[in-house]
């Protein structure tokens, strides 16, 4: 049970807000609603059609979300999860592969970019957003902090979530509140060279990744927790939460997006597949190749050809963040014909940041250079 006093605090009493934001506390809907849903609203939003929205839900059966930048067929355990009908997609927003289940509780936060509610640049933003889930934690008698980038720790043990994206002129952040986790499906459903190195991640998840249950020993009430975090999104971002449901539009744009989310161009359209997977020698004048590179801010992974000493394709990867998160393709478009050996690359990178205002936490124009030199540089 929560305290006394943080109960009867309750929520929708803000005065003097700056916005008014809808509350949808849909609570268990399909799996690829959950990935849906938040894409649907930022659409909305852009075209008018919808409002800053706080969405709690969660998934009422079982699904693996990949991040928007990572390549299924070397992240994801496809046919494990077939075998298991565990549902699999990709969703618009960064990050690695993640297994969900009605074990967490998701926070869905689709805004306008230019609210006067939330910083605009990414550090300051997920700073801000996420100390209402920090508090909530805290008040459950865990002493979770803001680690940046984006994750809520609990003595180096991550216990939150969270990431965030730009959809036209909307931000998305999803996160959620970690009550259990299934570990051993976790690793069940990533692909991995070998059991040996399985049995590597279990043991480094189950000391990385922690729970409500495991730090407090304690079952708590969902919809307790559920109001505490809604009473401090209210008081922290200074809004007025109004319940309210999906419009008709929206209704009807969730149905037309759902093909969308289960196609192979979708789960596909990162895939390096039709540039070989290795540093392979074509001719004296032509290679292509491989390679992944830790940035601070996650893996890259880069499946590069060259002829000629200049970029003729490149596939950029990994479970990364980007804001305006669609601007991946213009950096690979860009990057077409440049002189390799040369400050060529980095200064095509360095243009694409500065004419899209780009921001990746953790990752710099260096670090994408860095991948491009170490695909190569056995050729």
């Amino acid at each position: 049970m929560l305290p006394k006093w943080l109960l009867e605090s309750g929520f929708g009493c803000a005065v003097m807000t700056l916005e008014t934001w809808r509350l949808l506390d849909i609570g268990p809907i399909e799996p690829i609603e959950t990935q849906i849903i938040y894409d649907m609203i930022a659409q909305g939003i852009t075209e008018g059609k919808s409002e800053n929205t706080l969405i709690i839900c969660w998934p009422a059966r079982p699904l693996v979300s990949l991040g928007y930048f990572q390549e299924i067929e070397k992240d994801i355990d496809l046919e494990f999860c077939r075998e298991n009908d565990i549902f699999v997609t990709r969703r618009v927003i960064g990050g690695g592969g993640v297994y969900l289940d009605e074990g967490q509780m998701f926070y869905q936060l689709i805004h306008r970019v230019d609210s006067p509610t939330t910083p605009r640049n990414i550090d300051a933003y997920y700073k801000k957003v996420l100390e209402p889930p920090v508090q909530a934690y805290k008040n459950l008698g865990i002493d979770a902090e803001f680690k940046p980038v984006n994750d809520i720790q609990v003595e180096g043990r991550k216990i939150s979530g969270n990431g965030a994206g730009d959809v036209g002129d909307a931000r998305i952040l999803t996160g959620n509140i970690i009550f259990t986790f299934n570990y051993d499906m976790m690793v069940k459903v990533l692909k991995v060279p070998d059991e040996k190195f399985r049995d590597k991640i279990a043991q480094g998840l189950r000391a990385r990744l922690s729970t409500v249950e495991r730090e407090t020993g304690k079952t708590f009430d969902r919809e307790e927790v559920k109001k505490d975090l809604l009473n401090q999104f209210e008081k922290i971002l200074n809004i007025n939460l109004v319940p309210g449901e999906l419009t008709e539009w929206e209704k009807t744009r969730m149905n037309e997006l759902k093909p969308k989310y289960v196609s192979d161009e979708w789960l596909h359209w990162r895939s390096g597949g039709r540039l070989d997977v290795r540093t392979v020698k074509i001719s004296a004048t032509a290679s292509i190749g491989t390679a992944n590179h830790k940035a601070p801010g996650g893996l890259m992974r880069v499946t590069v050809e060259e002829i000629d000493d200049k970029i003729k394709d490149i596939v950029i990867s990994g479970d990364f963040f980007m804001y305006p998160h669609d601007a991946i393709s213009d950096i690979e478009r860009a990057l077409v014909g440049a002189k390799l050996g040369t400050e060529d690359v980095l200064m095509r990178i360095k243009g694409v940041y500065k004419k899209q205002s780009l921001e990746s936490p953790g990752v710099t124009p260096e670090d994408f250079e860095t991948a491009i030199k170490m695909a190569l540089e056995e050729k």
